[in-house]
């Protein structure tokens, strides 16, 4: 298993954040690593709601499903998925508050198929790099 953990500060109001980290229609704004819907996105974000997407890693894409595990407003989405060949993705993503400004961490497992080989290590690697970037795109967003 592999796991990554970035966090990163922004001068946004923590309300103002979370509004930016939990709109799953500007995902494609900040998230690098994401290649789109592959289902119809929900209305709004709660505890058992489900959704598809592509990920997308040095040219190679999987579709994952997603089901959201934890979700309080305003400060945390919990989601696991599942992919082809076996993958499985833990994924949290937390708005802290860091007066005067917030904090975006993200904190993600990866596990099954390749990614329990020395592959998961490289691309644990690529998605750390990967993810560090697109919690900066977010905090930059507005």
């Amino acid at each position: 298993m592999a796991t990554i953990d970035v966090a990163v500060a922004t001068d946004l109001a923590p309300q103002q954040a979370w509004k930016l980290a939990s709109d799953l229609h500007r995902f494609d704004e900040w998230l690098t690593i994401f290649g789109g819907w592959r289902s119809e996105v929900p209305a709004r974000i709660e505890e058992g709601a489900q959704v598809a997407s592509c990920i997308k890693v040095k040219g190679f894409r999987n579709i994952i499903h997603w089901r959201v595990t934890g979700y309080q407003e305003p400060t945390l989405i919990e989601m696991k998925g599942t992919g082809r060949g076996g993958v499985r993705i833990s994924l949290r993503i937390e708005v802290q508050d860091d007066a005067p400004g917030s904090k975006f961490a993200v904190h993600a497992d990866l596990s099954g198929g390749l990614l329990s080989t020395g592959i998961g290590t490289l691309v644990a690697k690529v998605l750390r790099s990967e993810v560090r970037k697109s919690v900066a795109n977010l905090a930059a967003l507005r």
